[in-house]
């Protein structure tokens, strides 16, 4: 079994793609986006992903990783395909399984007349019950192949976007889901290199494992975001309280960082999806609803904040610093600095935006949701951005931010900055003259002054 396919090459299908290649597989990779496998098949990754790209020439110019056109020429070529498609939300908060559906049909369709035995692996996130319940007996519908020539799985991904590349590599535990023992034979085998932990469950129970982990993470920046509100009206710094508070082992400082609310691709998403699936199974899911509440909260109380340190909105430059959902990725999907952009922009306000990485897909996706605004304007510089500006909002924790030389202040009319992460420390804002106003902070404490690390990622 060293023939790997991966249907779908989004940021964790190409992510696990490159790992296995690493391994020392063969890899064959389709994407139904002809953009996508133009830049594969160049040695470029569509998605900015610390390592990714590095990683996707040297293997592609190994020969170990291979970029398909046809999905005829991936059920030919790989023993094991992993399906990597997107899951979206519906408006009520279910999962969205056509774009699942549509390429595992043609994917069971393309296995129909090749011979000897295969397994698909479902890595999409699916809610308990999917796998055994929709894709299974769609493969057998499309593929006509019975259990004996075709196995079919689950294993969930548990990657963090800004280091994706290190996560697939050294993964901490493997989770396969299977009622077959053949396929969980050939995937034991497959991830033997990988030199973690391998759970094996039902698929049902290896797809709650998935939905349980991104709650109980998202509880915890939201729990952190809550503390943070608290140590606001007290004599308090949130990054001190959780420091000392993620100190106990029972908790880990891990994802005790507060923010301005969790985004991304997965927790929003995939919370909204457990709450419907347990609605379903008439069992009230409510964790996952708090967090969701507090996560909404959260985001209008750093509105709330940028709009009282402004005093006003309304014909008032504002620059925000950070569009990407966290620093290391150019992902956008349910960034925290859309809903703050919206809202700037109600408000009457002028709004100049800035990203290292992620200002290309934050135009398309503010476009997408709010159609276009002649009081937007895309920076491509830190300097231009802060040109004249009355207000600048810190909203992704990129490194460079924090450096904050001189020229910098020196660009603002006002030298006013909300720190949502709390990354100029007070060193810096003295050196550059600056006003901080940081979210989680009393105004009578500094940013930055806890004797200890801060608190681990926020999502």
């Amino acid at each position: 079994m060293r023939r790997v396919g991966i249907l779908g090459a989004g940021y964790m299908g190409l992510a696990t793609g490159v790992a296995f290649a690493h391994r020392g597989f063969t890899v064959f990779a389709y994407d139904v986006n002809p953009r996508v496998r133009a830049a594969l098949e160049a040695g470029r990754s569509p998605y900015h992903e610390k390592g990714l790209g590095a990683l996707l020439r040297e293997e592609s110019r190994r020969g170990r990783f291979v970029v398909l056109d046809r999905v005829q020429d991936l059920a030919e070529r790989a023993q094991v395909v992993f399906v990597c498609l997107p899951t979206p939300s519906k408006p009520g908060g279910k999962i969205d399984l056509a774009p699942l559906c549509t390429g595992v049909a043609e994917l069971g369709r393309a296995l129909r007349p090749g011979k000897g035995y295969r397994v698909v692996v479902v890595k999409s996130t699916v809610v308990p019950g999917t796998t055994q319940g929709v894709v299974e007996p769609l493969l057998r519908r499309s593929s006509h192949r019975s259990a004996r020539e075709l196995g079919v799985a689950f294993n969930p991904e548990f990657l963090s976007e800004g280091r994706m590349v290190h996560d697939t590599l050294h993964p901490q535990r493997i989770v396969l889901g299977a009622s077959d023992p053949q396929a969980i034979r050939w995937l034991v085998a497959l991830y033997r290199g990988f030199d973690a932990p391998i759970f094996e469950l039902s698929p049902s129970a290896a797809e709650l494992v998935k939905y349980a982990s991104n709650a109980f993470l998202a509880l915890k920046v939201s729990f952190a975001n809550e503390i943070g509100r608290l140590t606001e009206r007290l004599d308090g710094n949130v990054d001190e309280v959780m420091n000392a508070v993620g100190a106990d082992p029972r908790i880990g400082r891990e994802f005790l960082r507060a923010g301005p609310g969790f985004g991304g691709s997965c927790f929003r998403k995939d919370l909204r999806a457990m709450v419907a699936r347990a609605d379903e199974l008439g069992v009230r899911f409510r964790s996952g609803e708090n967090a969701l509440a507090i996560n909404a909260d959260q985001m209008v109380h750093a509105i709330d904040l940028v709009r009282r340190t402004a005093g006003t909105l309304r014909n008032r430059t504002v620059t925000v610093l950070g569009l990407a959902f966290k620093a290391g990725t150019d992902d956008v999907r349910e960034s925290r600095a859309l809903p703050l952009v919206q809202a700037l922009l109600k408000g009457g306000a002028r709004v100049r935006l800035h990203d290292p990485e992620a200002l290309s897909n934050f135009r398309s996706e503010l476009g997408r949701l709010s159609g276009g605004s002649s009081r937007v304007s895309f920076c491509p510089s830190v300097e231009g951005a802060l040109r004249g500006a009355d207000l600048a909002v810190l909203q992704t924790d990129w490194p460079q931010y924090r450096r904050w030389p001189d020229r910098w202040t020196q660009q603002m009319r006002t030298p006013t900055l909300v720190d949502l992460r709390r990354e100029i420390s007070r060193a810096v804002r003295t050196r550059a003259g600056l006003r901080v106003v940081a979210l989680g902070v009393s105004p009578d404490r500094p940013p930055n002054n806890s004797p200890g690390p801060a608190p681990g990622r926020t999502e």
